[in-house]
């Protein structure tokens, strides 16, 4: 897939989601479907707006409502849509890099479960909550959006079930340094891309030139590339003059 194609493709799902956020009920962040199939996910928007099924809550406990609720906000706040989109157009560049796409949606699901258990205060309820959540809705359609279902779920809640993390400036270090890399792998595709055109361009310029040039007489050459001048046509018009 070529980085424009991808670029497209991550803006029809932003405008989809803004729609999608001013279609939701009510006004509030939470937007509650009257829905018995079990869902739950954030949508990203201004502001964004975090939907969840009704049979989704019937599903889950107090404690886990909370911490199901929390992981969502963690998405919104922190704006992972967006690292999201920078790691599929990453992938949509160059495919090897495809590998790092899927890890950073788990990555992000992660950093979501952490933030929903700093917020609620038990690891063990958002496994739990993780958990029941992903089995509720397994076999149901979901929609293009982050959602606590979402990643590896087994392993998500295994980490949950070990001893935080140690909070490192390493990580942070080492995440800034990778979406840099990204970023300078997304400009300098444009680049590429924009000289590949450039010189799709000259080529077709040289063969209608010598195919041109093949039916004048001797008398009247052309240079091979006199039509590729085009840019410059005006200013060559001035030197001549």
């Amino acid at each position: 897939m070529s980085l424009p194609v991808a670029a497209v493709r991550q803006i029809r799902h932003v405008l989809w989601a803004r729609r999608e956020c001013g279609r939701m009920p009510g006004d509030s962040e939470l937007a509650v479907l009257d829905d018995e199939t079990p869902q739950a996910f954030a949508l990203p928007g201004v502001p964004g707006r975090i939907v969840v099924s009704r049979g989704m809550l019937r599903c889950l406990g107090d404690g886990e409502r909370e911490a199901l609720l929390a992981h969502e906000r963690a998405h919104l706040r922190r704006r992972h849509h967006l690292f999201q989109a920078v790691w599929r157009l990453t992938a949509a560049v160059n495919p090897l890099l495809q590998p790092l796409a899927e890890a950073g949606g788990f990555v992000l699901e992660r950093w979501a479960d952490e933030e929903a258990a700093a917020h609620v205060g038990s690891r063990t309820v958002v496994a739990r909550a993780v958990g029941r959540a992903a089995l509720a809705s397994a076999g149901a359609s979901r929609p293009a959006a982050l959602a606590a279902t979402g990643g590896e779920v087994p392993q998500r809640v295994r980490a949950l079930l070990t001893p935080p993390p140690p909070r490192r400036t390493l990580p942070f270090v080492a995440g800034a340094l990778l979406l840099t890399l990204c970023c300078a792998s997304l400009a300098n595709a444009a680049s590429d891309s924009e000289s590949l055109v450039e010189s799709a361009e000259r080529a077709q310029c040289a063969v209608d030139a010598g195919t041109q040039g093949a039916a004048r007489t001797s008398h009247s050459p052309q240079r091979p590339d006199a039509c590729c001048d085009h840019r410059g046509a005006g200013e060559h018009g001035r030197h001549r003059r």
